[in-house]
């Protein structure tokens, strides 16, 4: 698999479950895929953490 193969495997949405690709914002949720699963604090492109992105779409609250 190469790079740019990598960077477009479709993969669930950590918070939705929606299908997205590596660093795509999901249509469903509105959280950009960070391409883990896991919680690892503010690095990336979003402005909640993993677990508060998740906490947030199950009281239906919009994900930033």
């Amino acid at each position: 698999m190469t790079r740019k193969d990598e960077c477009s495997y479709p993969m669930k949405c950590p918070v939705c479950g929606n299908w997205v690709d590596f660093f795509d914002i999901c249509e469903n949720c509105g959280y950009q895929n960070q391409g883990v699963d896991e919680d690892n604090g503010l690095r990336g492109p979003n402005r909640m953490t993993l677990t508060e992105a998740k906490e947030a779409y199950r009281n239906g609250h919009k994900i930033y």
